[in-house]
Formats: C-alpha cells, sequence, structure tokens
C-alpha cells in the first residue's frame, strides 16, 4: 500500500544534473507498484516536452520493470528497487511480484503506459472536444508554423495591388520603414511580424486584433492623432511666441549654451518633440532661470522680461512629454499592428481551407472554450480516468499550458475523494525558452508555494550532481552564489542565492579556466574568439582528450558558423549544424539530381552533375563527359551501372521506390549513410501526406533543404559545435564557453503589450510597443514594462549561462571579453570581471588538471545528443536488393497484414505498400488477391471481426523472460482469445510448436484460449487449425 507519508502534491527543485529523470521515474513507479494492481498503470500520466524525452522515459520505465521483474537478487542490486522498498513499505519479494505482473501487463497493454508531450496531450483534446469548438473532427495538424506562417506573407504579398485595402496597409508600412531609414523591401520585416502570431506571449491579444475590422485600426489613429494635435497645439503657439521675441530682442542662437534652447523650440513649433524628456543642461537652465551662456550677461536683461514664460513652457513640456510620447508610440505601431489584422485574418483562411489548425493555437482553444467545464465531464469525453500526475521540465510550461492542466490536477488533488497526486520537476535556473512561452516566475512561485489549490506542495531539492567533477561543482556553486547579486529582483537573487549549493558526486576532478580576449570592433573580437577556441581545442587534445570529447557551446547560429569556420581552416575535424545538413551529402545531392532529371530530362546542369560521379574513373574526364553530355541520357547510365538502371524504369516508379531503386542501382549502398536514410524518411513523410511527386518533392528541397538534418554515428572523433539551447540535457567531457560576453538587453526589437482604459480606446484593450529605455520616462505603466522587461531579460541571460556552464563533466573553459569593474553591469563579461578581477592582468585557473588521458582509453558513458540509426526496418535499401523477390513478397505480405484490423483498412493498407515496393506489377497484383482472399475467408472471420479488440505483432514476454511477437491475436467480449500466425512453404511440426508457445504467454489471467490457426500463404491458402488444451 501507499505510504500514508507520501505528500499527494510534490515539488522537486532539480538543479543541473541533479537525477531529474531519475527522480521522475521513481516516482511514477512508486504511485505504479504501491498498488497490487497492473492496471494501475492506466491511471498514471506522465508529461514532458519533447518526443525524446518521452520516449526516453518510457524506456527508462520498462527497463527498470525489467530488471525488477527479473528476480529478487538480482533487482536488490538496484538502487532505485531499494529506494522503493522503503517508499512503498513493503517486502523486497511482493515488489519484484508487482513489478512483474506490471510488466508484462504494460507489455501486453502498452498504449496504456501514458508518458505523453504536452502537445500531444492537448492535441487529444482538441480532436475529442473539435466539435464543441467548431472544428471539423478530421483537421490536419501543421507542425511547421514557421513554414506555414512564411505562406501566409506569401499570399498577403502576392495580393498587393489587388486588395485595396491590404496595398494601403502595405504601403504605410513601406513608407513607415523608409522613414526609419530601413529598407523599402520588407519581406523580412512581414515575416517576422507573422512569426509573431505562433509565439504563446502574443497570441491572445494578436487573434483579437485579426478579429477587428479595419475600420476600427483607422479610428484609433484619427483619435490618438487628434489627441496629440490637441496638446501640441498650444505648446506650438507659445514655441513661436518665445522665439518671435528672441529674434525682436537680438538673442541669437549662439547666445544659448549648446544652441539647446531656440533648436527646442523650432522643434515644438513644427511639432517634432523630442525623443527624451530634457536634457541635464535644460533641466539645469530651468531650475535655475538662467538660459544664456556665461559670457553673455550683458544679454541678461533682454531675456528677463520672458524667464518666467520660458520656465512655465518648460515646466509644462516635461509634464505633457511623456502623454504626448507615449500616444505617439501607440500611434506609430497602429500600421504594424492593422498588418497584423490582415496577416491574422489570412492565416484563418489558409487554415480553413486546407482543414488544417496550428499546433501552437492548440492551448488557446483549450483555454478559450474548455476551461470552465467540468472537469469529470472532459474526462468522461477522453475515455480516460487519470489519478496521479508527473510533469517533467515545468519551468518551460507556459502560462496558458498551466492554466489548461490546472483542471485535471485540481481534480485529482482537491476532488471529493481526495486520491490523486501530482509531481512537477524543474529549475527555474534552466529556463530558457521565454520566447516560446516558458515562465520561470511560475515554477518559482510555486516552489514559494504561492499555488492554485488549496493542498500546499512539499518543496523537496536534490541535493547532489551526478554529472560534474567536485571542482567544477564547487566552482559554479561559487560563480552564481557570487553573481545573483546583480540580478535585478530579489526573488532571482534567492533563487541562485539557495539552490547553487549543490554537492558533488566525486571527491576530486574538474579543471576551469577563465580567458579574456582583446577587440575594439565585433570583426576584431571574431577574430579573437575563433584563436581562443582553435588554441583551447589544442591544448584539451594535447592533453589527451580525444576530439570528440569537446564541445564549444555558443549562444547564436552566427556564432557557431564562425568557430566552425575557423576550426575547419584549422584542419580540425568538427560535427556542427550545417555537417548535419541532409542537403551536404553528395549522395544525396546526387539523388536529388536525378530526381530533377525525372522532370527536366534534358537538364544540362543535372545531367552533367550525374555524369560528375563517373567521369573520375576516365582518363580524360572533361572530354569524356563532354562526349556523354551529347548522347541519350538512358544508353550512358545503363553503360556507367553496367545494365543496372534504366532511367526509364527509374521514370515509371513511384517516388520512393525509384529513389530506392537508384541507390542500389548506383551502388550507395556501399557506404550507405545516415543522410541517405534520413533523406528516404522525408520522401515517405510526403507518402504518407500522399504529396510524393517529384514537383512535390523538388518545391520541399527547396524550402527545406537547410532544415533537414541527420543524426550522425557518435563514434566520429571531430569537436563538436552546437547552440547552449540544443545542448539543455546533454553531458561532455569538455565544455569551451567562447563569446561569454552576452549583452542583457539584445539589440533586436523586443515588443510588449501595453494595457489601454477600455472606455477611451474601445474596442482595443492593449497596444503593442517597443520596448527600450524610452519607456521608463513615459509613466508607470510603460516604466512598469519596462522593468518587467529587463529582469526577465537578465535572467534569462543567466539562465543560458547557468546552463551552458552545468554541461562538462571533466574541464570547463570560459572566454570573455574584458569587462567593466566600476560600472554596474551591461552584459556577461562585466559580470565576469567584477567576480574576478584579476583577468585584467591574467588568465584565472581553478581545479588542478588531471594527468594525461591515454588515447583511446576512455570510454564515455556520458549521454551524446546523437545516436546513429542503423538501417533496419524492411524498406531498407541495403537489405530490400539483397532479398529475392520470394523474401521481399513475404516480408511485404506480413507488412501489409499488420496494418489491417478490419476489411475496410485492406485498400489502404494495398496504397500504402505499392508506394514504396519494388515487386513487378504482376507479383504486386497476385498478393493483392491472396490478401483479399485471405481476409474474406469464411475460416478466418473471427480474426478481422471489429467486435474483437485485434492485436498485430503485439510484443509478449515468455515465461524465461524472452519477447515473442505472433502475427495476430483477437480478444472477444468474453475473453476468448483467437491466435493467427502466417507461415510460407509445407506444414512443419516447429511451426506448431511456436504457435504453442505463443498461446502460452497470452494464456493467463482472465482469457481462454479458444483457436489457434497457422496460414499458409501459398497459392492457393491452406488453413490449418491447431488443437487446443481443454
Amino acid at each position: 500500500m501507499l505510504s500514508s507519508n507520501t505528500p499527494p502534491f510534490i515539488i522537486y527543485n532539480a538543479s543541473a544534473g541533479a537525477g531529474k529523470t531519475h527522480t521522475l521515474v521513481r516516482s511514477f513507479l512508486h504511485r505504479l507498484l504501491s498498488s497490487p494492481y497492473a492496471n494501475q498503470v492506466q491511471r498514471l500520466l506522465a508529461i514532458t516536452f519533447t518526443n525524446k524525452a518521452a520516449q526516453e522515459m518510457k524506456q527508462r520505465i520498462l527497463e527498470k520493470l525489467e530488471c525488477f521483474a527479473s528476480g529478487v537478487q538480482a533487482a536488490e542490486q538496484d538502487n532505485m528497487f531499494r529506494e522503493l522498498v522503503k517508499l512503498c513499505d513493503i517486502l523486497p519479494n511482493e515488489l519484484h511480484q508487482r513489478a512483474k505482473r506490471a510488466f508484462l501487463y504494460t507489455l501486453h497493454h502498452f498504449g496504456q503506459l501514458n508518458v505523453s508531450t504536452i502537445d500531444r496531450l492537448t492535441h487529444q483534446i482538441i480532436r475529442t472536444f473539435a466539435r464543441d469548438f467548431g472544428l471539423n473532427a478530421r483537421f490536419d495538424v501543421v507542425l511547421d508554423s514557421k513554414e506555414f506562417m512564411s505562406e501566409v506573407v506569401e499570399r498577403i504579398l502576392s495580393e498587393a495591388g489587388q486588395n485595396k485595402t491590404l496595398t494601403k496597409t502595405l504601403v504605410d508600412y513601406v513608407l513607415q520603414k523608409a522613414d526609419d531609414l530601413k529598407s523599402w523591401d520588407v519581406t523580412k520585416e512581414v515575416t517576422e511580424v507573422a512569426q509573431m502570431f505562433i509565439n504563446e506571449n502574443h497570441m491572445q491579444p494578436l487573434t483579437r486584433l485579426s478579429e477587428m475590422p479595419m475600420d476600427a485600426f483607422k479610428a484609433f489613429d484619427k483619435k490618438t492623432d487628434s489627441q496629440i494635435n490637441t496638446i501640441k497645439h498650444p505648446f506650438k503657439e507659445k514655441a513661436t511666441a518665445i522665439l518671435m521675441f528672441f529674434q525682436q530682442s537680438d538673442l541669437i542662437d549662439d547666445l544659448f549654451p549648446r544652441q539647446a534652447l531656440p533648436n527646442m523650440l523650432r522643434s515644438v513649433q513644427q511639432g517634432q518633440w523630442t525623443k527624451t524628456p530634457l536634457n541635464i543642461t535644460m533641466q539645469k537652465s530651468m531650475e535655475t532661470g538662467v538660459f544664456l551662456r556665461a559670457n553673455a550677461k550683458q544679454y541678461q536683461a533682454s531675456i528677463d522680461p520672458i524667464t518666467d514664460d520660458i520656465i512655465s513652457f518648460l515646466q509644462s513640456y516635461n509634464r505633457y512629454w511623456r502623454q504626448v510620447s507615449l500616444l505617439e508610440l501607440l500611434r506609430k505601431n497602429i500600421v504594424p499592428l492593422s498588418l497584423m489584422q490582415c496577416i491574422g485574418h489570412e492565416a484563418s483562411l489558409l487554415q480553413e481551407e486546407r482543414n488544417s489548425q496550428l499546433l501552437g493555437f492548440f492551448n488557446k482553444y483549450i483555454s478559450d472554450n474548455i476551461k470552465d467545464i467540468p472537469t469529470p465531464f472532459i474526462y468522461e469525453r477522453l475515455g480516460v480516468r487519470y489519478k496521479h500526475f508527473f510533469v517533467d521540465e515545468f519551468q518551460d510550461t507556459s502560462e496558458l499550458q498551466w492554466e489548461n492542466l490546472h483542471p485535471l490536477f485540481s481534480h485529482a488533488l482537491e476532488g471529493e475523494q481526495r486520491q490523486g497526486s501530482l509531481v512537477l520537476v524543474g529549475d527555474a535556473k534552466q529556463s530558457i525558452y521565454r520566447w516560446r512561452g516558458g515562465n520561470p516566475e511560475q515554477f518559482m512561485r510555486l516552489t514559494n508555494k504561492k499555488g492554485p489549490f488549496t493542498i500546499s506542495p512539499e518543496v523537496k531539492n536534490l541535493p547532489t550532481n551526478y554529472r560534474s567533477e567536485a571542482e567544477i561543482v564547487s566552482f559554479n556553486n561559487m560563480f552564481f552564489t557570487k553573481a545573483a547579486q546583480f540580478l535585478p529582483k530579489k526573488q532571482q537573487q534567492e533563487l541562485y542565492t539557495t539552490t547553487c549549493n549543490q554537492a558533488a558526486h566525486t571527491q576530486t576532478g574538474g579543471y576551469i579556466t577563465i580567458d579574456t580576449i582583446e577587440g575594439k570592433i565585433k570583426d576584431e573580437r571574431v577574430i579573437a574568439y575563433q584563436n581562443a577556441v582553435i588554441e583551447k581545442v589544442n591544448d584539451c587534445i594535447n592533453h589527451g582528450f580525444q576530439k570528440k570529447d569537446i564541445c564549444v557551446l555558443v549562444r547564436k547560429n552566427e556564432q557557431a558558423s564562425q568557430i566552425a569556420n575557423a576550426l575547419t581552416e584549422a584542419d580540425i575535424p568538427i560535427i556542427s549544424s550545417d555537417a548535419l545538413l541532409i542537403s551536404q551529402s553528395p549522395a544525396v545531392q546526387f539523388l536529388m539530381h536525378l530526381v530533377k532529371l525525372r522532370l527536366e530530362p534534358k537538364s544540362g546542369i543535372s545531367r552533367y552533375a550525374v555524369l560528375e560521379r563517373f567521369a573520375l574513373q576516365q582518363l580524360d574526364p572533361n572530354a569524356w563527359t563532354q562526349q556523354q553530355l551529347e548522347r541519350p541520357l538512358t544508353a550512358v547510365l545503363v553503360e556507367c551501372t553496367s545494365g543496372k538502371f534504366d532511367f526509364r524504369t527509374f521514370q515509371k516508379l513511384t517516388l520512393y521506390a525509384a529513389l530506392e531503386y537508384a541507390v542500389w542501382a548506383f551502388s550507395l549502398t556501399d557506404k550507405l549513410t545516415a543522410h541517405i536514410q534520413a533523406f528516404l524518411d522525408e520522401v515517405d513523410k510526403l507518402h504518407a501526406k500522399k504529396e510524393a511527386t517529384t514537383t512535390a518533392l523538388l518545391a520541399q528541397w527547396e524550402l527545406k533543404k537547410e532544415s533537414w538534418t541527420v543524426s550522425p554515428p557518435g563514434e566520429i572523433d571531430a569537436v563538436q559545435i552546437m547552440t547552449i539551447h540544443k545542448a539543455k540535457g546533454l553531458a561532455f567531457p569538455v565544455v569551451i564557453l567562447p563569446f561569454s560576453d552576452t549583452a542583457f538587453i539584445s539589440r533586436n526589437t523586443t515588443y510588449a503589450w501595453y494595457p489601454l482604459p477600455k472606455e477611451s480606446y474601445a474596442p482595443f484593450e492593449e497596444m503593442l510597443l517597443p520596448v527600450n529605455k524610452r519607456l521608463n520616462a513615459m509613466g508607470d505603466g510603460a516604466k512598469n514594462i519596462y522593468e518587467t522587461y529587463y529582469s526577465q531579460a537578465v535572467m534569462d541571460t543567466f539562465n543560458t549561462l547557468y546552463v551552458g556552464m552545468t554541461r562538462p563533466v571533466k574541464e570547463l573553459h570560459l572566454i570573455t571579453q574584458k569587462g567593466k569593474t566600476n560600472d554596474a553591469p551591461s552584459n556577461l563579461a562585466d559580470v565576469i570581471a567584477q567576480l574576478f578581477p584579476e583577468l585584467l592582468e591574467r588568465s584565472a585557473v581553478f581545479g588542478k588538471r588531471e594527468k594525461p588521458i591515454k588515447s583511446g582509453a576512455q570510454k564515455s558513458t556520458i549521454r551524446t545528443p546523437w545516436q546513429f540509426n542503423v538501417l533496419h526496418t524492411t524498406n531498407t535499401t541495403a537489405q530490400t536488393y539483397k532479398k529475392s523477390e520470394e523474401m521481399q513478397y513475404g516480408l511485404l505480405f506480413h507488412e501489409i497484414m499488420a496494418k489491417i484490423e478490419v476489411p475496410q483498412d485492406i485498400d489502404n493498407a494495398l496504397s500504402q505498400s505499392n508506394a514504396k515496393t519494388l515487386l513487378s506489377s504482376s507479383k504486386f497484383t497476385e498478393l493483392k488477391t491472396q490478401v483479399k482472399d485471405l481476409v474474406g475467408h469464411k475460416g478466418l472471420r473471427s480474426f478481422f471481426d471489429p467486435a474483437n479488440n485485434v492485436y498485430c505483432e503485439r510484443p509478449l514476454l515468455t515465461e524465461t523472460g524472452e519477447v515473442i511477437r505472433p502475427d495476430r491475436f483477437v480478444i472477444t467480449k468474453n475473453n476468448d482469445v483467437f491466435l493467427l500466425d502466417y507461415k510460407t512453404g509445407v506444414h512443419k511440426k516447429n511451426h506448431e510448436s511456436q504457435i504453442d508457445e505463443y498461446a502460452r504467454a497470452l494464456n493467463k489471467g482472465t482469457v481462454k484460449i479458444k483457436q489457434k490457426t497457422l496460414v499458409y500463404i501459398n497459392s492457393p491458402i491452406t488453413i490449418k487449425n491447431i488443437k487446443t488444451s481443454s
């Protein structure tokens, strides 16, 4: 039974390397194994943020269950098993028995192991309530939001000149950009504006804007213009009067300090107010009443009559400046907002036309429509009832996501029975995704027990860092505890001072260096950083590390490219995002030229590129290529491949099959790479969407060739380069962090929403403003926006550095520029300089470097970001062409039958397989006939009855722990099991032994084996029923 001491609501503060996944898996298994019933698993829901994390957690759960189920003696060697014995308060043997039952149950009901991404969960809810939202239940999900919004922008720009309203909006936007001295080509700016629609921080207000009529924007513009003119008009008159007095009194501009006062009066006279309030010179003059230069005292009598009027004017100007500046800023942004209205409207139309929905909008749909629905009703519609929830990486949860999950959690914790639980795991210091809705402040409030539930959480800190060696843990504790003083808010400071006190899992080890570079301009600093990285990499290699042990972490893709170029020029092999691009593979480039030739057989560029593959084997490559360009392409390729490749066959095959054919015929399988497989996988996705035409692939290639990537082998000995965001959750023996000088405030324009008084600006509730220091002087509301932005920006900068500095296991090398030590820090270089003033003279070193590691002696057990995907499916080219046609026939038959649960599935299963097969047309026709005959066979009706539960190739666990997969079995409402296995050739005794083994694995609990059937896929089909034991 569950220990009575187990609180229902637990929050784990999990700093870097603290065993977050271990804790989450243990919590999950604690709730699962506290119950004697194996089906308890269906009451548990774990939520992660990526498919990779969900898959990893599932794997860890199953591995632990398998370990615990293998035997008490073996299980007791596992730390988690011993922990669970205490937590569940049961004997080891009982925990073993429960784990065994749970493991078997989970294998047989794998779909009930609920580890889901938050996007998948919201997708499930949206599907369930589609009609309630007015959506077509069969809508498609748009996963690539950026591509979708880029298409929206293309449609908008293409309508310019046809749609009068849209054209005027675009012209106004172009003119405004021209006034700001920016390019007349606004494609980039419009695209950036469009991307704001898929940012959850802007989604709600932008959606409201997109629903407003264009007249509302015109009215807002007119109203604010009127308000500005009403305020400015008396100031214009007063400025004109003062300037007239100066002219009549011979008070020329040079008599005034820096000519400031007359210049300012002329600007006001022309309606141009200053960008900032009164400067220091003007402020001092207003306070003292002295407006003339020190050497112009003889003119003082001339200005005295109007001095009081000038002071009064300046005082009023200062009071009204913030109001006028804010109104002008609001008015200036009405043009971009009206453009956003067009974008939002066009996006809605495009989704409606395609019957699709942007994945990013799901949380908003739920928030707008479901939050007031009683939780039991939501569960009833979903067909599930979860009791125990586990949320990973909670610091990355957005406000909308938390708001939408809250009813489910509240029902578990505060419902009538109150038997549920909630476990949240996170670390506000590792929240680096604010740009996509992540909200660390939300997690900080919860850890301070300021939550929405009547039940307070028990907050537990995970005290030990299991990743980094002792000196690195100690250094990071010291660094961030001291650096916390530079964070703007007290709660941010407390976060770092109270949680940066980790214990190390080792007593020794760890080495840290901090080096500075010099450079007055950016280009000089980039070169200095490049040289410093090369020097550091070589130093690590000379010390004994392999290249693959070293990872250079940067903040921006531009920085990654700069480091990659430098290391490449220094002959240091690298793995970077560019190296992972599918388009970088010569083999894939070759295949794409063949695809282009399908569409344009006479394309000179593609013909030349294809021939280039064979030209180097000739005595005179250039002469040979010129000769072949004159000949028919089909004849040339037949000769070059010794008759393997027929271009006419290549043109007739479906796209996927044609590419497999080319891979085989041109012997690309001799050096089959992950790039080729990844490319074929992308083509396969087009098949799944029924878009696998030559034209569609060429279009996708142009659109996505810079984003299609592959996971390379982890054994390549090369320096890794990646952004800190991609490195989150990973670890490396050595980490080099150049460019550790990030400014707190980005130069890129950031926007925030300024609340408007409804009674004055209806229907507008808020207006978008660019965030900069000017807001500080525009009143309390604008000042609060800037202060909030500044505090968040500084924290995000610290968090990104924290993630980067906590990736290394053995060595950390920081490289920054020399910062200021006497002013308040404005960037990380200043922070580092003020923590380590000795950096002005020399490098800083912490820890003692271990003795050189013998080359090849170190076997890394560190989780790296890449796992080589071995090609093992029946579609794999290397296998397909080594099999005989008979074997291909058998494999394809099994593949098709695995997709058919009921007769209605036949056509779809055959269609999918036909797109990929290389069987001859006559052979595939034979296979189609056999499939239809089998499904329609009167002796096999029970196996395809929609009333039964159908399981195809479902893994089962034997008593000896072996995993087996019967081709098909069904379970009726009466718990009768009908078991079927496909065979080729003639009946053999071992066929019966095999199906008997399947039956033994299934014949447990309340089910009963009713029928065992062997089906021989010969012509005609032969059926043999095997006797069942009574």
